[in-house]
């Protein structure tokens, strides 16, 4: 269900849904590393490069659909421009819960980028231990963990592939706060 949700709000921010021009992946890689895995999902550094950027806000509901943990204590979002993409991306943060102990999110939304591209580049790119994947219906979770920004981070990627090997993806990190 939440999958469903997942895909018309992202078809609703980005109605062109044309496929980005990261062909190879890294660029969609580059932004969801730069945005969240440096900055160690710290929701207020992000914050803070939304207003630096002018990022345009977004409107509270849809967005919680897309964060990587359930019953958030707080969020915001935005519609980001990134210069390597051609597309907006929705980029938001939240702070939740996790097993108890207080978590920061950080979540990058692309409309669509090739998948297994993606998928490759970040795993060239970063020393992630992949812990898990699960089948949701037409879409796919995968659940890892890394050191990045200088704290240990788990990375949750949600993706669901269109018969061009292209697809919606919600890349977050989530980390303690």
């Amino acid at each position: 269900m939440r999958c469903r949700f997942l895909m018309a709000f992202l078809a609703a921010v980005s109605p062109s849904a044309i496929a980005l021009a990261a062909g190879d992946g890294s660029e969609a890689v580059e932004v969801f590393q730069r945005t969240c895995l440096a900055q160690g999902s710290s929701f207020d550094a992000i914050a803070s490069a939304a207003a630096a950027e002018g990022w345009k806000p977004l409107s509270e509901g849809d967005f919680e659909r897309l964060a990587p943990l359930e019953h958030l204590d707080s969020s915001s979002r935005w519609m980001a421009t990134d210069r390597a993409l051609p597309e907006p991306v929705v980029i938001g943060v939240t702070k939740a819960r996790r097993d108890g102990r207080p978590v920061e999110t950080c979540t990058v939304a692309f409309t669509k980028v090739p998948i297994e591209a993606f998928l490759k580049a970040f795993s060239d790119r970063t020393s992630a231990e992949k812990l898990s994947e699960e089948p949701e219906g037409t879409w796919t979770s995968r659940l890892y963990v890394l050191i990045a920004g200088d704290r240990k981070q788990f990375v949750k990627l949600k993706y669901a592939r269109s018969p061009d090997g292209n697809g919606p993806m919600a890349a977050s990190s989530i980390a303690e706060r």
